[in-house]
């Protein structure tokens, strides 16, 4: 029996009765709420605050309509309101993540899926997070519909060749000699640039093997300065943390870091102590010289820690960052 894998996104302005028609025209849902079909449905939805948008809460609602219910995964992310948690409790299955980081969960499970795969999205002028995970989505071969658009769908837009461009190609082919075989006509196109994706080939890794990648920079590149070893503990403890958070809301459990996980958060925080401690001059000045510099003691009141801020465009403050940073924001390093 096949199966249809469904994802939406998009805080694009929606009206609740068009989504129930759409829906049921498309998948064969008839007045009383019956399918009419023998494929069976499967959602993913956002939970998170700043992601339960008026397309989100209508899909999930009309899933509800359907009798039976249509189940659901649920992406779980760190910051829920009262709606957000009502979608985690009821779903049958839960994927954990960040704040800044739920639209890639969502775009990597719905990839993940067997069958036919669908992203439904409200577009909103100036959403980049969902001009990411649309383009993320067509380079997985998913096919992408507009939710305000009668589920019109979205495809790559082509790339426009200039008449010079055309003139140019065109002698170059007069000038080539003809080869015993046609050169292979394709390619794909991306409605964004992303990053390269792996090959079928070649699995992707799993937190646990980008930890022992990182374990593997710090015994084999020499000689490494304090900095660099700090980047690389935080690296460490952000893939640590991320494992146990993800388990507990997978089990919708409360966060427990495992002993290894402490183990090396305390030892991020003791090289970011060595770091301010190495940073201090250490030649003292010769007894009887007035002349040599005074080495520089810590500020008054300085425990010697140090923690990092990043600058929120929108209130124009520093902010303590908390996790991984946001793109092209600017970070400094402060007293603790």
């Amino acid at each position: 029996m096949a199966t249809i894998h469904i994802a939406v996104a998009g805080a694009g302005p929606v009206e609740r009765g068009t989504i129930d028609e759409l829906l049921d025209d498309w998948l064969g849902i008839d007045a009383n709420g019956k399918p009419t079909t023998d494929e069976e449905v499967a959602l993913v939805i956002p939970a998170a605050a700043e992601h339960v948008t008026p397309a989100v809460k209508a899909v999930y609602n009309w899933s509800g309509n359907v009798d039976p219910e249509i189940p659901y995964t649920a992406v779980v992310a760190q910051t829920l309101d009262k709606a957000s948690k009502v979608i985690r409790d009821n779903a049958e299955s839960a994927v954990a993540a960040r704040d800044e980081d739920v639209y890639t969960v969502l775009g990597r499970t719905l990839a993940e899926r067997d069958g036919d795969r669908y992203l439904l999205v409200a577009g909103d002028e100036g959403d980049d997070e969902l001009s990411d995970l649309v383009g993320y989505a067509l380079d997985e071969d998913i096919t992408v519909l507009d939710l305000r658009d009668a589920l019109k769908q979205i495809t790559p837009p082509e790339a426009e060749e200039s008449d010079e461009t055309d003139a140019a190609e065109d002698s170059q082919e007069e000038a080539e000699p003809e080869a015993d075989e046609e050169p292979c006509k394709g390619g794909t196109q991306t409605l964004v640039p992303l990053p390269e994706q792996p090959s079928a080939a070649e699995p992707e890794e799993t937190l646990e093997e980008d930890v022992a990648a990182a374990h593997r920079e710090t015994t084999v590149a020499a000689p490494v300065g304090t900095g660099d070893v700090v980047d690389v503990l935080e690296a460490i403890v952000k893939h640590l943390r991320l494992i146990d958070e993800s388990n507990a809301a997978a089990n919708l459990a409360e966060v427990r870091y495992r002993p290894i996980t402490a183990l090396a958060m305390k030892g991020l925080e003791k090289a970011k102590l060595t770091a301010v401690r190495g940073a201090e001059p250490t030649n003292a000045a010769p007894d009887g010289d007035p002349a040599a510099p005074e080495a520089e003691k810590p500020a008054k009141g300085s425990s010697g820690r140090v923690r990092k801020e990043w600058l929120n465009p929108k209130t124009n403050e520093w902010e303590p960052l908390r996790g991984r940073p946001r793109k092209n924001v600017e970070i400094r390093e402060v007293a603790a």
